[in-house]
């Protein structure tokens, strides 16, 4: 649970600071510009990792992955959507596992602990997909791949799915979501969220609070 409760002190920094403000306990890594103006800033902490993103200097949301990428929390709404790993649940995916072999399936239990689900249980399955290509962004290579999340809310079977280009660093140090297809309990969207820049400690743009692209619309 210390990893969750940093999640959420995450979701009360400041909206209005221009820069964002690291909790105790964890190390700023690299800022993510996307586009739609979504800034997203990586956070070291232990042996989680904690991923926040800013749309036009608000917080939207927040994840947090075991060591290997697994999922293991999310907030959005100002922390009134609030899912968490099941206590004692395995991981669902691996990034390394889709290194080496180029997917990793899998499914977790989740527990919606705010909003008008608070108490259900939630399927997640997970599949990691990377093909060979490798591209760099920043002066870092990547795989490009695909992540699919489908949750299933155990009680009455409603579904969201999301289907999610990525970008996962050779070195599994980084995982990136980029632009998606979102079927949200019967509504459909997508996401304009192709990672543009990574701005490294020390550059200008890192831990910004707002993309330096798509935020002229």
């Amino acid at each position: 649970m210390k990893h969750f409760a940093v999640l959420l002190a995450l979701v009360a920094f400041p909206l209005s600071a221009e820069t964002v403000t690291p909790p105790e306990g964890c190390e700023p890594t690299a800022t993510v510009h996307r586009d739609s103006c979504i800034a997203t800033t990586y956070f070291s902490c232990g042996d989680a990792t904690q991923v926040v993103s800013y749309a036009r200097g608000k917080v939207t949301d927040t994840h947090t992955f075991g060591p290997d990428w697994d999922l293991l929390g999310y907030v959005a709404d100002n922390g009134r959507s609030t899912v968490s790993a099941k206590a004692g649940s395995k991981p669902e995916a691996s990034l390394q596992a889709a290194l080496e072999t180029g997917e990793s399936i899998g499914a977790r239990d989740m527990e919606m602990t705010t909003g008008v689900l608070k108490g259900n249980l939630i399927e997640m399955q997970s599949k990691l997909l990377l093909g060979t290509e490798s591209v760099t962004l920043s002066g870092k290579s990547f795989r490009t791949g695909t992540l699919e999340r489908k949750f299933t809310v155990k009680k009455n079977g409603v579904t969201s799915d999301y289907s999610f280009d990525i970008l996962a660093a050779e070195d599994g140090s980084m995982l990136i979501e980029g632009a998606a297809e979102v079927d949200q309990f019967g509504r459909k969207s997508e996401l304009e969220w192709t990672p543009r820049r990574i701005a490294w400690p020390g550059e200008d743009g890192f831990m910004k609070m707002q993309s330096e692209f798509g935020c002229d619309g």
